[in-house]
């Protein structure tokens, strides 16, 4: 973290969003987990609990160095795919009064904390505990302990198997994308994003006005029109144009 140049130049907005930031930052300097800490936003301030330190630099990543960044604006509907416990959840619904959230989360050490997160924003969230991939079935989800680098796909970090309930990444966005309010898509899946983004004829879905990957690797595969700005690095922000 400390030698991500994004994050110094996030490090001074910490000092405003973070309700105690010197807690905040003697636990990054500690590399101490924080049960909870509580960021400002446009809505008011909103209590995030953490699972462990990893959540804690989540949250950093999300609220102060802008991953995800989002305008107040007009309402959206949030399609949260690999939501972990919530913290982009819980930016996208501190955004304005009326933003929606669908969350898509398998891994269950972390859908206690999604729950719990979601609590405060329960008429404008729905949790679907499955995972999403190019065919259905049981699959084998790999747990990692931490719960951030959980993924169908094996690694070093995430290698506790557990089976799991696994549908079609295109059913999910036709079953879920309102017809009443436009969505954005957020893919943050540990390697399989460009697998997803390809399974999709986007043209398919013009509800959906903008898709936020966690990836470099996406945006050359979708075939409808679109402006592409990478953010912080590693963030595809793509903006859908045909709208």
């Amino acid at each position: 973290m400390i030698f991500n140049p994004f994050n110094w130049l996030a490090l001074t907005r910490a000092f405003y969003v973070f309700v105690r930031p010197l807690e905040f930052a003697l636990a990054i300097v500690r590399g101490q987990a924080l049960p909870e800490v509580v960021v400002r936003t446009p809505t008011g301030n909103v209590r995030v609990r953490l699972r462990n330190y990893e959540s804690l630099k989540t949250c950093f990543s999300v609220f102060c160095r802008g991953d995800y960044a989002t305008p107040a604006g007009s309402p959206m509907t949030f399609l949260d795919v690999g939501a972990n416990i919530g913290i982009a959840s819980l930016y996208f619904l501190s955004r304005n009064s009326a933003n929606r959230i669908i969350c898509f989360e398998p891994d269950q050490g972390n859908l206690e904390f999604l729950r719990r997160n979601l609590d405060q924003y329960a008429e404008r969230s729905t949790i679907c505990a499955w995972a999403l991939g190019t065919t259905a079935g049981t699959v084998t989800l790999f747990r990692a302990a931490d719960g951030k680098y959980s993924s169908l796909l094996p690694s070093s970090r995430a290698c506790l198997p557990d089976e799991i309930e696994c549908r079609v990444f295109a059913d999910a966005l036709r079953d879920f994308t309102p017809l009443d309010s436009p969505a954005t898509v957020k893919l943050d899946v540990e390697g399989l994003e460009p697998e997803l983004v390809r399974s999709v004829d986007w043209s398919d879905f013009p509800r959906i006005r903008r898709l936020l990957c966690e990836s470099t690797e996406c945006a050359a595969s979708i075939g409808r029109r679109h402006s592409l700005l990478l953010r912080n690095g590693y963030v595809e922000d793509v903006t859908f144009e045909d709208n």
